[in-house]
């Protein structure tokens, strides 16, 4: 956690990159329960992190309306130990169409997306940009950031925290052609959650092997009139034709009902874990992205602002303390300064800066700025040495 302005910054794991619909969800949280998004390469690096401590809790999507489950949190969450669903969030899908300041809409020649989000925005880029190329790539941040790059009338379709990660304007709003597209979040935690209302439970199990076994643990919930709000099938991950199967039920495990029922299925399953009992999402809370997130509130900005302030030091900490153990090794001679390393450091900075849309100019002046540092480190810490 971080201290800023006084207050304890939690960190907040979501899926990066920076404007996918992952980091829209996690300002969404974020902004209502005092936490500062953190932006994570993988969903198994944020279970990793939220388990050992690195994180106070993760936030990872587990279904869409339309695509469907989301495998990889399923499968995480059937074999990670310690961690459990504290909450969840349902999302709004809104799909906008974004370019450059002053592009016209009839002049792109190129929308760039992921597979699902073009797919989401098929008849209305056959109907408006019908002559326009569709590229495919790997998230909408991407799409947004490529775009951004490029002085060519190109567009992308993504979400509006994409826009403002990458300096895009929206040219159309909305532009998805199904308006109930809605993506289900989960919250993590190590700890359990204390059961607001209306509750839900969530667990996943594996059935006996024989005739009627999934159709007596679903009799059970059944004859007690507790409704499964979902059901769903995953390799086991044995052999083929062995799955486990993952429940969402309306009340909470220590409701009588809920409670008789999961004793009377742990009779008819091989394991039973329960992977949480949270707060469900109204659907009438669901959140607006385009309205509630705060994606323009400038205290909530800074204080994300003074989190990556604080990450770069640390960075710079574990930086200093390598340079430290190179000064050891050299102990004994002078300091040789290696110019072709430094043009190499100096080359890959400036190349990683125009991929990520930085100024390559800027970027070298940082580090030669941390380069010159470490040579006076090193010089000071063989004088010492001598």
């Amino acid at each position: 956690m971080n201290t800023v302005g006084g207050m304890i910054m939690h960190k907040l794991g979501y899926l990066g990159p920076q404007g996918t619909f992952s980091h829209t969800a996690a300002l969404c949280w974020a902004r209502d329960h005092w936490y500062t998004p953190v932006c994570c390469a993988s969903l198994d690096a944020i279970f990793e992190q939220v388990a050992d401590g690195r994180l106070a809790a993760g936030l990872v999507p587990v279904e869409n309306s339309l695509g469907g489950p989301v495998g990889e949190t399923l499968d995480l969450l059937s074999t990670v130990q310690s961690i459990y669903i504290t909450g969840e969030l349902m999302l709004p899908v809104r799909q906008h169409l974004l370019a450059r300041p002053g592009v016209a809409l009839s002049a792109i020649e190129k929308v760039y997306s992921h597979p699902q989000a073009l797919a989401q925005c098929r008849k209305f880029i056959k109907n408006n940009m019908p002559g326009a190329t569709v590229v495919e790539t790997v998230s909408t941040a991407a799409a947004a950031l490529t775009v951004a790059g490029s002085e060519e009338p190109w567009a992308a379709v993504g979400s509006e925290s994409a826009a403002h990660a990458y300096g895009l304007e929206i040219l159309v709003e909305n532009s998805h052609d199904n308006p109930d597209n809605v993506t289900r979040f989960l919250m993590l935690g190590k700890e359990r959650a204390f059961t607001g209302s209306p509750a839900k439970t969530s667990l996943v199990l594996s059935v006996k092997d024989r005739p009627g076994a999934l159709y007596r643990i679903l009799r059970e919930f059944a004859l007690r009139q507790v409704n499964l709000t979902r059901i769903e099938s995953r390799p086991a991950g044995r052999k083929l034709g062995d799955y486990i199967f993952f429940i969402d039920l309306a009340g909470g495990e220590d409701e009588p009902k809920v409670a008789d029922a999961l004793r009377s299925v742990k009779e008819n399953t091989l394991w039973l874990k329960i992977l949480g009992c949270y707060e469900a999402a109204a659907d009438n809370k669901a959140p607006d992205a385009a309205t509630t997130c705060g994606l323009d509130d400038l205290a909530f900005l800074r204080r994300e602002i003074d989190l990556v302030d604080s990450e770069i030091l640390q960075l710079l900490a574990m930086r200093q303390s390598v340079v430290d153990r190179v000064a050891a090794v050299k102990k004994g001679r002078r300091l040789v300064i290696d110019h072709d390393r430094e043009r190499e450091i100096i080359c890959r900075a400036r190349e990683s800066a125009r991929q990520n849309n930085l100024d390559p100019e800027m970027v070298e002046n940082i580090y030669r700025l941390i380069l010159r540092g470490s040579v006076h480190r090193q010089e000071q810490l063989l004088a010492a040495l001598r």
